[in-house]
């Protein structure tokens, strides 16, 4: 299984746990998706669980902000975690 973390607007991440994707994202007892404001609270909320590898995706808006078209493939990286 990997860890899949999005980074979306206002600084806040959210992770999901797949094979190629997030099928499954991280809940709340009440079944309500999380939502994170640092990477180490996702590192905190899985303590203990084992993944294959654990990526980053971030959507920048790079392209636009230097006056090229937006492109929509999102930055992927995968993220050392000890």
């Amino acid at each position: 299984m990997n860890l899949f973390i999005e980074s979306i607007e206002g600084g806040t991440y959210i992770a999901g746990i797949g094979e190629t994707n997030a099928d499954t994202y991280l809940r709340d007892k009440h079944s309500n998706s999380l939502s994170f404001q640092c990477i180490n609270s996702i590192k905190q909320q899985v303590e203990g669980q084992e993944f294959d590898k654990i990526w980053l995706k971030q959507n920048t808006p790079y392209e636009e902000m230097c006056g090229l078209k937006s492109s929509d493939e999102s930055l992927v990286i995968e993220l050392e975690w000890r």
